[in-house]
């Protein structure tokens, strides 16, 4: 499944109808079976450049409502069972980076530029990012970030932890083809219910955390999904195969 921005005119700046339409799309993704990955990308060289500042400057605002739209569109990309990944390309900034840090893992093109100078520059939050950021880069980098202003190539970012992955540039389809390749619908239920962990465990107390996984794993442990993904496991052992280091993102392989 691939959700493309495609304002190239702006470089994907948001404005009001960018909003609305996207809270659209990422309401429709959510409550599905017949999918096990999105990927975000963008139709034109530049992931995102955040506000739309000519619609701004004729007068078009932010308000609580447009800000209530984006930050439930960027949950639902959160909270879907799907891996979500952006791909990433030249500017990625302001809202482009918030909507990429909502995204389950980022791969960007070595020429891409990552900043959020919103704060700094137009006197308000950064959406969500000052919750966001410190869970994926720590503290005293989302300071930087969100305070210093810093401005971040994509080597410098993989190396905050802010990127997972940096390709040339045009090698954002082979990094998302090698990404996918493993994945299976099969395993939909068992990765969404990771996910959901992965994503809430920095505020679940271990006792409410393992009370959860009981009642989850047990219920996944009935399903035939997982006795038929485990049959194939074995079956590849048997052959001589490394079921987790043959396949998957970077395979030992490699």
């Amino acid at each position: 499944m691939f959700v493309t921005l495609d304002r190239p005119e702006v470089l994907n700046a948001q404005n009001e109808a960018f909003l609305r339409e996207f809270l659209d799309v990422t309401s429709e993704l959510e409550n599905r079976d017949d999918f096990d990955v999105v990927a975000v990308r963008s139709s034109s060289d530049h992931f995102g450049a955040g506000l739309d500042l000519k619609a701004a400057a004729e007068g078009w605002r932010l308000n609580a409502t447009t800000v209530e739209w984006w930050e439930v569109a960027l949950h639902h990309l959160e909270t879907i069972n799907q891996l979500v990944v952006a791909l990433v390309d030249g500017f990625c900034l302001g809202g482009g980076l918030q909507l990429a840090l909502a995204c389950d893992l980022r791969i960007a093109t070595d020429r891409a530029t990552l900043a959020i100078p919103a704060s700094r520059e137009v006197g308000f939050l950064p959406g969500m990012a000052p919750w966001r950021l410190p869970r994926l880069v720590g503290v005293a980098r989302a300071k930087a970030l969100l305070l210093g202003g810093a401005v971040l190539t994509a080597g410098q970012a993989a190396q905050w932890g802010v990127v997972d992955q940096v390709v040339p540039v045009g090698g954002l389809e082979a990094a998302w083809e090698e990404l996918v390749t493993p994945l299976n619908a099969d395993n939909l239920p068992s990765c969404g219910e990771c996910k959901r962990i992965i994503t809430t465990s920095l505020e679940t107390p271990h006792e409410a955390a393992l009370a959860d996984f009981l009642e989850t794993q047990s219920r996944l442990f009935a399903s035939p999904t997982a006795e038929a993904r485990l049959r194939d496991a074995v079956a590849q052992f048997k052959t001589g195969g490394r079921p987790s280091l043959d396949a998957g993102w970077f395979p030992l392989g490699r």
